[in-house]
């Protein structure tokens, strides 16, 4: 009897079903994992992935260490628990072992192997001498014990934390087992065992690991932790070194995602920190969009939706018809991470991985995605700033409508900054002390530039978008509280990349109140007035001969802070008036907010850094490169100083302050003056001309 039912226990093992297949899965890691569980890598792979599947193998094959940073939701746990499989059936490992978070978690993701090597329909058919033991034994440990095969004992062993393979010889086999296809069925042993778990010393059977596999280790609070960090550094320069024999020293590969600039992820990616890991760090973003302007419009409508809107479709529809342009050029590491579930409208929730990713950052902010998507924390400790943000920026407000003056406006300056494909301007009302209230802003939109013209060739199209935003300025009704209108005193036109045009269209509609101005970035003051000199407060008038013109040019940095610090005070005093030395921004109606105007403002943020030996280093940190209202609004803020708007309260001798007005008189002590009826318009009597170009003559027409 005894005999009989070791008879009918013993397992009878098929031939493999397909052996070209099997053959071609076990030469291809990424074809082996795809073929073979479908269900769980059923995307392309990625750069990253194939990179981290790569490194294992390489690790597997020659040893040393690698550290790689992968964007999080990409399947690390998944990639690294059936690479180690595929690494014990190829025969490149032994005895591979998977470090996890904790000790749970890894002991369910070994669950599941298990149940694939038991439940795998192309698996049993192509592997059978691995996955039939494994299958006939189901959860029973132990019936793995008493299990043979052809008489003889697979050795095969079931446990939480690990899977020993059964052992089964060629002459264990049926007759007709190919003789080209050598078993893989030799006793391997696949562990998975948490960081918390008793790594140091692991061996079965007296077999060792030869690969370990550190698998996303840390949780937020283990990243948070320095105790947890130094403890997991131990483990990981100590313990799981120490895994192998006395002999060699155990392959290490570093899965993880940074969580913030002091984890364990990011020293051991940091080539500087760990030289040793050949640390790689991969992005979700790889190149931005060109037209981000579009991004900022699609983010801030979402932010911003309706309570009739849950789910913004409104600003899905803004990306659906502006899709091509928006993504154009644009790269991510993984197009097929999106949402493409159909929504109740019957399109579906997500259009692209690009737009996905957009979607997180106006949802979860910049530095979430930066920390989770992109592997690019920000500073948590070093360059400090003013602490301005968007939110607040868009909370100052005057309580004005738009358009609408405040009682004791004093002067109304504008500027515009030049763009490719959009220019943005402001329009500011200012009153003694230098408080000011934005009243207007917006874009002027350039039409017939692509992204193959350079910025010379695109000085035709700037043209015309500015005579037409010279229409609109000058007809649009600027209101006091009286309800009398006022025109703007000044506007400044960039003139720092698109030269040509700035230069052109101010001569040609006639100077005043037209004037063009540039940014300096290493500003010196000039404090001598001389004919082609005329200073001012951290700006200067200085005569361009060759164009006949007065160009102002402004301390960048000092204006940029102007504006920052003005937003930063508080909009009313304690009488409830608007505050000297405040900006605010005009109402909105029903509940939209500044957002994209606001997150102009803070595109920049002067940041003070403490360098040992070299004491305090300040400087402009870029946060993004959509700081258009920003530069508007800074050079607003320097016509209202020209006009004599200063933030201290000018004296008594002087109680306008000093103008850098443009003269009356250029410096040949000749009149400039408005062209008389019938002149060419830009013609002046007695100033140096400048050649017009073909594009200005053609324009003239119009």
């Amino acid at each position: 009897m005894a005999k009989k039912r070791a008879s009918d226990r013993d397992l009878k093992i098929p031939i493999p079903k397909d052996p070209i297949r099997r053959r071609d899965a076990l030469q291809d890691g990424e074809l082996f994992l795809t073929t073979y569980f479908p269900e769980v890598f059923f995307e392309p792979f990625t750069a990253d992935r194939r990179d981290m599947h790569d490194s294992i193998v390489r690790a597997a094959m020659y040893g040393g260490d690698q550290a790689i940073a992968g964007t999080r939701g990409e399947g690390k746990t998944k990639l690294a628990i059936y690479t180690a499989l595929y690494l014990t059936l190829t025969g490149l490992a032994v005895f591979p072992i998977v470090i996890g978070k904790n000790q749970r978690k890894s002991e369910s993701e070994l669950r599941t192997v298990r149940e694939k090597l038991q439940q795998s329909e192309l698996l049993l058919q192509d592997f059978p001498e691995i996955c039939h033991p494994f299958k006939a034994v189901g959860g029973w440990s132990s019936r793995a014990r008493m299990q043979t095969v052809a008489g003889e004992f697979s050795r095969l062993e079931l446990a939480a934390d690990h899977l020993i393979y059964p052992t089964i010889g060629r002459h264990q086999l049926p007759d007709d087992w190919p003789e080209n296809i050598e078993p893989v069925s030799r006793g391997q042993i696949l562990a998975s065992i948490g960081i918390d778990g008793g790594i140091r010393g692991t061996n079965y059977r007296d077999i060792r690991p030869d690969i370990a596999i550190i698998d996303d280790i840390e949780d937020r609070q283990a990243a948070e932790s320095d105790a947890v960090i130094e403890k997991n550094e131990d483990i990981i320069e100590k313990d799981i070194a120490g895994l192998a024999s006395s002999a060699r020293r155990v392959a290490r590969v570093f899965l993880c995602t940074i969580q913030n600039r002091k984890c364990i992820a990011f020293k051991f990616t940091d080539p500087k920190k760990k030289p040793s890991w050949k640390g790689k760090r991969y992005r979700k973003m790889i190149k931005r969009p060109d037209r981000m302007d579009l991004v900022q419009e699609y983010m801030t409508k979402r932010i911003e939706r309706a309570d009739d809107d849950p789910d913004a479709r409104e600003a899905f529809r803004f990306w659906r018809d502006n899709r091509a342009e928006i993504e154009r050029d644009c790269i991510v590491s993984n197009a097929s991470s999106f949402d493409g579930t159909i929504h109740e409208d019957g399109e579906p929730l997500e259009l692209s991985a690009i737009q996905s990713y957009f979607n997180k950052v106006a949802d979860w902010g910049e530095e979430a995605v930066a920390t989770e998507i992109d592997n690019d924390p920000p500073e948590e400790v070093g360059p400090q700033g003013s602490g301005l943000s968007w939110q607040m920026v868009a909370g100052r407000l005057s309580g004005l409508d738009r358009g609408q003056l405040p009682a004791n406006a004093s002067c109304v300056t504008a500027a515009i900054d030049l763009g490719k494909y959009l220019c943005h301007w402001v329009v500011i009302a200012w009153w003694k002390g230098a408080g000011g209230c934005v009243i207007d802003y917006g874009r002027a939109e350039v039409v017939g530039t692509d992204k193959g013209m350079d910025n010379q060739a695109s000085e035709p199209q700037i043209y015309k978008a500015l005579l037409n935003w010279r229409d609109e300025i000058l007809s649009k009704k600027y209101v006091d509280a009286a309800g009398s209108a006022r025109k703007v005193d000044a506007v400044f036109v960039d003139s720092g990349t698109f030269t040509d045009a700035a230069y052109q269209f101010v001569r040609d509609v006639g100077g005043t109140p037209f004037y063009v101005s540039k940014g300096i970035g290493n500003y010196r003051d000039k404090t001598t007035e001389t004919d082609k000199i005329k200073p001012g407060n951290h700006l200067h008038a200085a005569y361009q001969e060759a164009q006949g013109l007065w160009l102002y040019e402004l301390n960048t940095d000092y204006w940029k802070q102007f504006i920052h610090e003005r937003f930063l005070t508080p909009t009313f005093d304690e009488q409830n008036f608007l505050r000297r030395g405040a900006l605010s921004l005009f109402n909105q109606p029903g509940d939209k907010k500044h957002t994209s105007y606001a997150q102009h403002i803070v595109a920049e943020e002067l940041v003070s850094e403490f360098k040992e030996g070299k004491g305090v280093k300040t400087y402009w940190n870029v946060i993004n490169d959509n700081n258009h209202w920003l530069d508007a609004t800074y050079m607003a803020s320097a016509a209202a100083s020209a006009r004599g708007i200063y933030l201290l309260s000018p004296t008594a001798e002087n109680p306008d302050g000093p103008s850098v007005t443009p003269r009356t008189k250029a410096p040949n002590e000749q009149a400039q003056q408005k062209p008389p009826a019938g002149k060419p318009a830009g013609q002046r009597h007695g100033v140096p001309k400048k050649r017009a170009g073909g594009w200005v003559n053609s324009l003239r027409k119009r």
